[in-house]
């Protein structure tokens, strides 16, 4: 299938990567022409294992041409599907930030105004209960004048990369999760990714978008209370002189509790 990729950073140039590296044609959207220069040169815009060869393999001069990058969004018109991989920081009252996947929204609906086949939208960017459905998908309507399960359709694909091994963990998932609200949508997503769920033999989960937003945070949750309670336990072992290493690889033993994330200690 024919992707785009909206957001060139540590997410967005993976998932890039990787589509072009299971067979798909891809083009990485950004407003930063250096970034760009860089992956049209087959080279990696940030440092990430793995990441340098798939870039080298399918984008520049010797690569197989199932990579590039731009900074016009009109490429989008050329594509069947495209991926919001845009930042979503937090406000200092701790809320999250949509401003930057707002405006990537309005130009990318303005862009699908001139557009008469039908294309997907899927949210990538890690994004509160409702955001899918309730912001990016009225500015989408709203900037290309169209009804979204009529002339688009609009999907929720959560990440769930870790720094450091996001091009293993992409290509090996543990789970592929896929939120749509309309099936026609969630059609182009299977399609996406048959290609991975065949080659790692990962499950799927195919639900709504909102669900599919509050799987993430759950996700993210359970392992940052894991990674807390695993430290608060090495300093109580600190305490006692007993070696938590040794404690964390028994408790690990238990098929309830796993020995991932146990590793206490800065992360």
């Amino acid at each position: 299938m024919r992707i785009s990729i909206v957001g060139s950073g540590y997410v967005g140039t993976t998932v890039a990567a990787c589509f072009a590296d299971l067979g798909h044609d891809v083009v990485n959207i950004d407003i930063d022409e250096s970034v760009v220069e860089t992956i049209n040169a087959g080279e990696a815009p940030i440092h990430e294992k793995g990441l340098a060869s798939l870039i080298a393999e399918h984008a520049g001069p010797e690569g197989t041409g199932r990579l590039r990058a731009t900074t016009d969004y009109t490429a989008v018109r050329d594509t069947d599907v495209t991926f919001l991989c845009l930042p979503t920081p937090q406000n200092d009252d701790g809320s999250i930030d949509l401003s930057i996947m707002e405006a990537g929204a309005s130009q990318l609906g303005e862009t699908l105004a001139e557009k008469s086949e039908w294309h997907t939208v899927v949210v990538k960017s890690t994004v509160v209960p409702g955001s899918t459905a309730d912001t990016i998908t009225p500015i989408l309507e709203r900037e290309s004048d169209k009804t979204a399960g009529e002339a688009f359709g609009v999907g929720m694909n959560p990440e769930f990369l870790r720094e450091g091994t996001a091009v293993h963990d992409f290509l090996n998932p543990d789970k592929v999760v896929l939120g749509a609200d309309d099936e026609r949508a969630l059609g182009d997503m299977r399609a996406l990714f048959d290609p991975l769920v065949e080659g790692a033999d990962a499950p799927v989960v195919e639900t709504d978008t909102r669900t599919a937003e509050m799987i993430k945070y759950a996700n993210n949750g359970f392992l940052a209370a894991k990674v807390s309670l695993i430290n608060d336990l090495g300093n109580i072992c600190k305490e006692f002189g007993i070696d938590a290493y040794e404690v964390a690889d028994a408790i690990g033993l238990d098929d309830r509790i796993s020995e991932q994330f146990l590793q206490s200690g800065v992360g």
